[in-house]
């Protein structure tokens, strides 16, 4: 099969992995030229290919780069390295008709107000249903703080954010104040000083838009965005103040079957009042989260102080529910009451201009709420599985190979200068001559032996003969000394 025609899959972990695999949908159009309607993706196994599900989501209808192609391995591939410099396994991009979806499964639903105004969204799955607010006062009550906040979360059709009641079939008597995954406040970094908050925003009781949403095979995403919000800094070096209008978006997606959502922040900002086409900027931000769960009047928390990156929170009572969060960004700290009726948690990224976030759901009767969210952390967001065009991944293996040759070299050139150096000499220098010989003969034959690995893995052409030119390298180069 040609490479053309390949996306080549990385696993970085050393054990077999199925799953997801998301990636820019741009590169891949502009090197194909197949559109959405036609993609096709097959999972090439030897002489067989199976067909894989897959879909094109289009995240900012303003900015096309931000355009995902994502599908589904079903079947696991074998392990790779940790740098993802190894390919698993080899995806067919063709042309044809797409494999059909699955009716219900995942499903979005938009929930709308007497006046036209979205209000929320329901996000579904077989195993999880989470509802979205998009408006501060969902109820109408005068209580305007739940903007961006999942005020329903139901695992296996059993509310997890207040757990207790749900266990006793009460719905109506649960606690009007629960919900997560609410972001309360933004801090802003300075333009030109990345380091330190400059500007605090609150977002909890301003509406969000629906910017954009899908629904396929793999998954229901949508993006929503805050109320514009006014930002200025000053520049150091000209004195000139800059004046911005600013929009937090968040990027939900639910996959099938998941019991955990997948988000993703930014910061757009454009100048105002200036009419003039201008590119959005991404500005540096770091958000706060706000929760209000009953994780019982004493829960169990869980962090890595060496990998500040995750946590979980858990109930140690039945029927033993559980939230953990992961990110790329780390957590700068998590806060919660010790009273035993504060419900309340918080919990602050530092800055970045952007961050990729999991929200896990989930029942742990072992109390394992942390090796839940910790595996979910490495699999999701630390190594989750990547996929990149063929030639990238050949070009990519290319330099490898070609520093490996430099190294191999180098070490040549030494090994050479030691010898001539040691023919004057004898006695200990000499016995330190083939101490240090050995040494850089065993490590020539790792640097070989690393690369032939490498390039096994991706193509057996030529293999063979290359092994069989190195053991003769190394049998003449022993000879010649002994």
């Amino acid at each position: 099969m040609p490479s053309s025609n390949l996306l080549a899959v990385l696993n970085p972990s050393n054990y077999w992995r199925s799953g997801y695999v998301t990636m820019s949908w741009q590169p891949i159009y502009q090197q194909f030229q197949i559109s959405p309607e036609e993609l096709v993706l097959n999972h090439v196994k030897g002489s067989s290919a199976k067909p894989l599900l897959a879909q094109i989501d289009r995240v900012d209808p303003e900015d096309s780069s931000r355009d995902i192609l994502v599908f589904s391995l079903s079947e696991a591939v074998p392990p790779g390295s940790d740098d993802y410099s190894i390919t698993s396994a080899f995806v067919e991009v063709a042309r044809g008709k797409p494999v059909s979806q699955e009716f219900g499964e995942p499903s979005l639903e938009i929930v709308y107000g007497s006046d036209g105004q979205e209000r929320g969204v329901r996000l579904m799955n077989r195993r999880l249903i989470v509802w979205f607010n998009l408006v501060p006062a969902p109820e109408n009550d005068g209580r305007n703080w739940f903007a961006g906040s999942a005020t329903s979360v139901q695992l296996e059709h059993q509310e997890i954010l207040d757990q207790f009641q749900a266990a006793m079939g009460e719905w109506i008597n649960q606690d009007p104040e629960k919900r997560c995954m609410q972001i309360d406040e933004l801090q802003l970094t300075g333009l030109w000083d990345s380091t330190s908050p400059h500007y605090q925003v609150s977002v909890y009781d301003r509406s969000y838009r629906l910017v954009s949403h899908s629904c396929g095979s793999v998954r229901a995403s949508m993006t929503i965005a805050s109320e514009p919000f006014d930002y200025s800094d000053l520049d150091p070096h000209t004195g000139k103040e800059y004046h911005l209008s600013c929009q937090l978006y968040r990027v939900f997606s639910l996959y099938a079957g998941a019991d955990y959502v997948i988000e993703e922040l930014f910061v757009k900002a454009k100048p105002k009042n200036n009419n003039t086409a201008t590119e959005a900027i991404n500005l540096n931000f770091a958000a706060r989260y706000y929760a209000y769960m009953d994780m019982s009047q004493q829960p169990s928390i869980y962090q890595n102080p060496n990998v500040p990156d995750w946590f979980a929170v858990g109930s140690s009572f039945e029927p033993y529910a559980g939230y953990g969060f992961a990110t790329d960004i780390h957590v700068d700290s998590v806060g919660y009451s010790q009273d035993v009726n504060d419900k309340r948690f918080s919990w602050q990224l530092l800055p970045g201009k952007s961050a990729n976030c999991l929200h896990l759901f989930m029942r742990c009767p072992d109390k394992d709420f942390d090796l839940q969210a910790g595996k979910y952390w490495y699999e999701f967001i630390y190594k989750p599985l990547k996929a990149e065009i063929y030639q990238e991944s050949q070009k990519k293996l290319t330099n490898t190979w070609n520093e490996i040759q430099k190294q191999l070299s180098e070490s040549q050139k030494k090994l050479v200068y030691t010898w001539i150096n040691s023919l004057s000499s004898g006695g200990k220098i000499q016995e330190n001559f083939f101490e240090t010989f050995q040494k850089n003969l065993n490590f020539q034959r790792e640097l070989i032996n690393a690369a032939l690995k490498a390039q096994e893995t991706t193509s057996k052409l030529g293999i063979e003969t290359q092994k069989q030119f190195w053991d003769n390298y190394f049998k003449l180069i022993q000879k010649s000394v002994q």
